[in-house]
């Protein structure tokens, strides 16, 4: 007889204040501002060194010099993958788009980063929702792909996009190699440093009263599922 699986469920921290969903627009714009520090300043820096280099390559003759291909590879690895980097980060402008597109843009943006596939059903006419639910939304979905790239074991997930009443439900499924959830709540919360994703995903979800229920055994793939009140 197989063994009952039981869902680990993320329950929603009680009465959040306005402070605490101004507190989260405000890491989000302090992180947009970090982002565009480095793409104006470290990357455009290295683009430069790169440039130079480059063209010291084509003065000299033909494999002339190792050592230089070598640190022009290195340049051009490294600003590919600050690239990527800044690619994960950067949101789209939440306070004009609606929430369908922010998840199509994202499913879309992690393909061509990872090579993976996410299917998507996204139903019509869903309702306009906060600018603090589309960013819950936003990084939750960013960090469920993030996990099954890193560690499912398999290239593809499937992104559901849907209301339910008054609620917003999001949904992300893998059928890779599945893991045990550690406690998310309670006296037996973890606290490692190893479930900080899993962790983050809850508190996304808490700051806009939202649950968070994360599903998964090994050998039976996962499924995250957030559960968001549309007002609040």
């Amino acid at each position: 007889m197989p063994v009952k699986h039981v869902p680990v469920i993320l329950a929603a921290m009680p009465d959040r204040d306005l402070a605490a969903r101004r507190l989260l627009e405000v890491a989000e714009e302090e992180l947009q501002r970090i982002v565009l520090d480095i793409h104006d300043g470290p990357v455009q820096n290295m683009f430069a060194a790169l440039s130079q280099l480059s063209l010291l390559r084509a003065r000299l003759p033909a494999d002339s010099d190792p050592a230089l291909n070598r640190a022009i590879a290195l340049l051009e690895l490294a600003l590919n993958d600050i690239r990527n980097l800044l690619g994960a980060f950067h949101a789209p402008e939440f306070a004009r788009r609606a929430i369908g597109e922010i998840v199509e843009d994202l499913a879309v943006q992690h393909e061509a980063l990872t090579g993976g596939t996410a299917s998507l059903e996204i139903a019509p006419a869903l309702p306009d929702v906060s600018l603090p639910i589309k960013i819950a939304v936003y990084r939750i979905l960013q960090e469920a792909l993030s996990n099954i790239h890193r560690h499912a074991g398999t290239d593809s997930a499937t992104v559901r996009v849907w209301a339910d009443g008054d609620r917003l439900c999001l949904e992300v499924i893998d059928h890779g190699r599945g893991f045990q959830p550690p406690p998310l709540s309670g006296p037996e919360a973890t606290e490692r440093h190893e479930h900080i994703g899993l962790r983050g995903m809850r508190e996304r979800a808490a700051l806009v009263n939202g649950d968070i229920c994360v599903d998964s055994r090994p050998g039976e793939g996962t499924r995250v599922r957030a559960e968001i009140p549309i007002h609040g």
